[in-house]
Formats: structure tokens, sequence, C-alpha cells
């Protein structure tokens, strides 16, 4: 008998506590399994439940190796789950959760590659969750693409794997010919001027801390608009201000009524890809990490 089916075993006894219902559970005889779990005691010289014939009760040893042999089980069902899908050609699906921000900075390149490279493959993007490090840890989605700075101080950040995306500068926005931006040497002299702030990063990212603190605190912002790309707009047409990502500004800039400037602004966005560090990722979920890298590699190198 395998090692991987012993690990079965002793995960199903010590999750149901019966060696009968474990038994039932793995479509064993019940003295099938009683001898595969002492074989497993044997071999690592350790007592892994204690007997009587009313209970079953796992030992502070069984305690202690559940949650390996559990990582070891996962390990084997995504190999196994990996080789299905390589002999037969496919790369599966993966579900990934996304900041707005992300997907109006590094979702659309990452896509174009990886449609390019892997055609048969199935994305499930979920934008603007209320919190895509709890989602990821929790199995609601295979990766996620979100702001490093949020994420370290997410309760759930030990338990994730980060691979680092993109850093760039936030500008200050306005529109061609504004009547303040012209003399003004600080963001302090345009606060008179109404702002529109991308609501879910003005309230939540701790990046726009410093913005706030350069200014009055019931300046800003005036208008609250869901999308970068709204507020980008916006300001193009209006009197308004914005801030964004100056690899958006720079793209936009050939389509809409925009200029910017850096002011004394010292926030930066920094976006990363993060997995479960507990789970080895899938051929989809790896190619769309790939993806995602590939598409930043000339943005990573901004400082």
């Amino acid at each position: 008998m395998s090692e991987l089916r012993q690990l079965a075993f002793f995960v199903s006894v010590y999750r149901t506590r019966s060696f009968r219902l474990a038994a039932e559970q793995m479509g064993q005889s019940q003295s099938t399994l009683t001898k595969a779990i002492q074989r497993l005691e044997e071999r690592l010289d350790l007592r892994l439940f204690n007997r009587t014939t009313r209970s079953v009760e796992p030992t502070e040893s069984a305690h202690q190796l559940l949650s390996s042999a559990e990582l070891a089980l996962k390990a084997m069902d995504g190999f196994e789950q990996e080789a299905t899908l390589l002999s037969s050609g496919q790369m599966g699906a993966v579900r990934v959760g996304i900041i707005a921000l992300a997907t109006e900075t590094v979702l659309a390149p990452t896509l174009a590659g990886l449609s390019k490279a892997h055609p048969s493959i199935e994305v499930d993007i979920v934008v603007g969750s209320a919190d895509i490090y709890s989602d990821l840890a929790n199995g609601l989605c295979d990766l996620a693409v979100g702001d490093e700075v949020n994420f370290t101080s997410s309760p759930y950040a030990r338990s994730l794997r980060r691979t680092r995306l993109k850093e760039e500068n936030l500008v200050v926005v306005f529109r061609k010919n504004h009547p303040g931006a012209r003399h003004a040497r600080s963001v302090r002299d345009l606060t008179h001027f109404p702002w529109a702030i991308p609501s879910r990063y003005f309230n939540e990212n701790h990046l726009f801390r410093a913005l706030r603190s350069q200014v009055p605190a019931d300046s800003l912002p005036r208008y609250r608009l869901t999308s970068l790309t709204s507020c980008l707009q916006l300001s193009s047409t209006s009197d308004a201000i914005t801030v964004a990502p100056l690899s958006v500004v720079q793209e936009l800039k050939r389509s809409l009524n925009i200029d910017h400037d850096m002011f004394d602004l010292t926030t930066k966005i920094k976006l990363a890809l993060f997995s479960n560090a507990q789970n080895a990722l899938s051929p989809a979920a790896r190619a769309f990490q790939e993806a995602a890298i590939q598409a930043t590699r000339g943005v990573r190198a901004q400082k």
C-alpha cells in the first residue's frame, strides 16, 4: 500500500474519530484501514491514535502531523490534475480576484499576452471584492492582484505568497490650460479646486495617507467615483483634479485633454500578484502569473 494512501487513511480517521466511519468513507474494510494505520505508526515509530472500545482520540503527535499530511495529499491531487490537463493539451481555468486599479494598469496587457501563449485557457476575473486577500486565503479565487501596502496590513498576509509586478509614481492630473495648475507649486495650492478620487483607493489604500496629510482635512475628496478612468475623463473636461499612476496618464494623454505634474507627491502604487502559500499553482494559474510578470517587466524597473 502506498505511503500517500496511508496518509489519506490517517486524515480520514483523524477527521471522523472512527475507524469504522473512516473505512466507509474510504471504501475499504475496517480491518484493511486498521492495518494501514498500524503500519504507518510502526514506520513513523509514533502512536497516532489512542483507541478504546468506545472512542478514537488523536495523540499530540497526530495533531502536529495533520497539516503536513493534508498538504502532501493536496500536492498529489494537484500533480494528478496537472498531469491530466497536460496529457489532454488543455490549460484548465483560473479565477483571479483583482482590485479595480489593477484592471486599468496590468490586466489588459496580461490577458493579451496570455491569449497568445495559451489560447485555450479560461480566465474568470472578479473585480472589486471587499477583501481579495480573504477570498484568496479561503479558496474563492486562485490568484489575486492587489496593492502591496494594503497586503502587509492584511491578517492573511502570512498565508499568502507575493510576486511583485509593478511599482510607479502617482501624479497629479488636470486638464490642459487648467487655471490653477500653471502657477501651483504644491498640492496645497490646488485645494480650492474640486478633486475627483477613485473612492476605494482613497478611502482604503494606505498610499493616499501621504496625499491627505498635505491638504486641509475637509478638502479631499469632493467627488468619489468608482473608476480611475471616470476620474480622468472628468478632469479632462472640467477643473476637477485627480491622481493616477504615471503610466496610465501617459497612455491616455493621447486621447484625453489632460496634463500632469509630480508636485510634492511622494506616494507610489505597488501592485503584486498573490497566491496561497500552501497550494501549488495549477497550470492555468502559473500561466496567468507568467503573463502578468511579462506584461509588467518594463514598468517594474521604474523606481
